[in-house]
């Protein structure tokens, strides 16, 4: 049965799974913090956890389209592709992180 689906459409979806994972565990704080569900500790924890998971999820990406059969320029191209997407939702999660942490220490006006 899984030899008539092609690799690629076999690969996909956990390929999208590992992509948006940084993304997925973030927000997942986010909310687990918001209703005060999250165990207390250290907040190094869940920094070097955060890092973790975006450098798993870049590896597996990667790793997913350096062994499928493509042209070496189509693979090259994909990975700057990945790896701008994985820096993107970098990005994203700082900046929200930098509006929450002027929210919380802004003085009360």
């Amino acid at each position: 049965m899984l030899a008539s689906i092609p690799l690629s459409l076999r690969t996909l979806p956990v390929w999208l799974f590992a992509f948006f994972s940084p993304t997925i565990y973030f927000f997942a704080f986010l909310f687990a913090n918001r209703f005060h569900i999250t165990p207390n500790l250290p907040g190094v924890f869940y920094v070097t956890l955060f890092a973790l998971i975006h450098a798993g999820a870049l590896l597996f990406c990667v790793g997913v389209l350096w062994t499928a059969q493509m042209t070496v320029g189509r693979k090259i191209g994909l990975t700057v592709f990945t790896s701008l997407g994985l820096l993107l939702q970098l990005g994203v999660a700082g900046v929200i992180l930098r509006a929450i942490l002027i929210t919380i220490t802004a003085y009360p006006q």
